[in-house]
């Protein structure tokens, strides 16, 4: 306590006189007692009972109801514009001049293109190098498809079980030999695949092949039968037409039967009455015809029936070869195309159930119907059961049996539909670009792979943690250590 001008006070004495100045019910000359002890006057115990009585009345005076109001000043320095704008071209498709009007408009500061460009620049030169330390350490259901800004494409892989972005690159070409590099370096970073799907792009299919990847390739289910829903509404629209015209005939059949013609022009139809009936009945057995078959193929290509027993491969083989039959026989030219696009990729189609049923042969021996249903329908309703891991509710002896059932049943891969959902998100930051800058790509993927879902059965995770990836920073922790690294490299220059 040498700060005190008498340093034979120390604090925890300065305590004890002021306690004694304030107690109420002190001996009278006690403060001469005290002066006289510490060798220290009246004037001064009395400025110590003061003082500490203003504390204590300023400590436990009554406050204004609720939380402490927000700091209502920002400090903004050049880390704080850094973060704003690197976050503004990631979060928010902004472009650079919209960038440049946020900065000026919310936090007064006007900055130059030219900064607003170096800094993204700098920061997405350390993106990629931080994307490209990035491995998973499980195999990966990828999933890879194009996405177009002008003429310049952009090879898209995403990991199906997570979400993650596994690669973003822009290229000037899409051939077998630049795809297929940018599969050789996925390969090269450590991403290992289970399988990949992919629409019929060519270029992507001649790309794997190119780099010799030895996984499967799942086409694109809903690809393959998007069509069906194409040719449903047409069929279905000409037979409400049907329909329409059947009801005119029926009108003018009725008023050319009264005795006295109706005012106006006569009802103009198109076929007699009998025909407008045959061929409404023709129309509307044609939709149903397709209608149903559509669904028993789509039903034969899911992974379990609708008694929760698993898909047979030969079975779903049947009856897609059946469908396709029927569908040659309602006699539309389209309808027998479409057919015999399904008999082309029949065996692409299947791929997935026959791959299913190898991984469970050896589980399914001597296990009854009943309990295979049991672990399917439990996996199927996992997230209403509240079941955290599998096996959970089955007796032990099932354990083994019910986490190879849900493994399984995770891996069954059949689409590329989550690499579009996310074009989706890529699409207005290349309009608002109006193209592919060299640092945009690494600074999306690595904003998506740090970023919470914020809805959904992912809420509240990452895609990096939904991987497997422990201990994965968050979006403002990755952006901290982005900016001091370039921080570093420019004070070192």
């Amino acid at each position: 306590m040498a700060h005190y001008r008498l340093p034979h006070l120390d604090l925890s004495t300065r305590f004890q006189l002021a306690l004694q100045m304030l107690n109420p019910l002190r001996s009278w000359g006690e403060a001469t007692e005290l002066a006289k002890e510490y060798q220290v006057s009246r004037k001064f115990l009395y400025q110590q009972r003061d003082k500490a009585e203003a504390g204590l009345l300023s400590a436990l005076a009554a406050g204004s109801p609720g939380p402490e109001p927000l700091s209502t000043t920002l400090t903004v320095d050049r880390e704080h514009l850094q973060k704003s704008i690197v976050t503004l071209a990631v979060a928010v498709p902004a472009s650079i001049r919209g960038i440049q009007t946020c900065l000026e408009a919310i936090l007064g500061k006007s900055r130059s293109v030219g900064f607003i460009v170096q800094t993204l620049q700098r920061v997405g030169e350390a993106a990629s190098q931080e994307n490209q330390t990035l491995s998973f350490p499980k195999p990966v259901l990828g999933e890879a498809d194009e996405i177009f800004q002008g003429r310049n494409p952009c090879l898209t892989v995403v990991d199906a079980r997570s979400f993650a972005i596994l690669q973003l690159s822009p290229q000037a070409e899409r051939d077998s030999i630049t795809w297929g590099v940018s599969f050789l370096s996925l390969q090269d970073q450590g991403v290992r695949f289970q399988d990949l799907a992919c629409d019929g792009a060519r270029g992507i299919r001649a790309g794997i092949k190119e780099a010799e990847l030895p996984v499967p390739i799942r086409p694109d289910l809903f690809h393959l039968l998007q069509e069906a829903n194409i040719l449903m509404r047409r069929l279905e629209k000409k037979a409400y037409k049907a329909i329409e015209q059947t009801y005119k005939a029926r009108r003018a059949e009725a008023e050319s039967r009264l005795p006295k013609r109706r005012c106006g022009r006569p009802l103009k139809i198109e076929k007699n009455l009998q025909e407008a009936r045959a061929n409404e009945h023709q129309a509307i057995n044609r939709y149903d015809s397709f209608l149903w078959l559509q669904q028993e193929i789509r039903q034969a290509l899911e992974p379990w029936t609708p008694s929760y027993r698993l898909t047979s491969a030969r079975q779903a083989r049947e009856t897609l070869e059946t469908a396709v039959t029927l569908l040659k026989e309602i006699g539309d030219a389209d309808i027998s195309d479409y057919a015999r696009g399904l008999l082309d990729h029949q065996e692409e189609l299947l791929a997935p159930l026959v791959w299913l049923e190898q991984q469970l042969v050896s589980h399914r021996q001597g296990l009854d119907p009943t309990t295979e249903a049991t672990i399917i329908w439990s996996y199927k309703h996992r997230d209403e059961l509240g079941l955290d891991k599998p096996g959970q509710g089955f007796p032990s002896e099932l354990c083994p049996v019910v986490e190879a059932f849900w493994q399984a049943l995770d891996t069954f891969h059949r689409s590329s539909s989550l690499a579009e959902s996310l074009h989706s998100w890529l699409r207005p930051h290349l309009q608002a670009h109006r193209g592919m800058p060299d640092w945009l790509m690494p600074l999306l993927q690595l904003y998506w792979n740090h970023h919470t879902f914020q809805r959904g059965k992912r809420k509240g995770k990452t895609p990096l943690s939904l991987a497997g990836i422990d201990e994965t920073a968050s979006w403002l922790q990755i952006l901290d250590h982005l900016l001091g690294e370039t921080q570093m490299e420019s004070q070192a220059a």
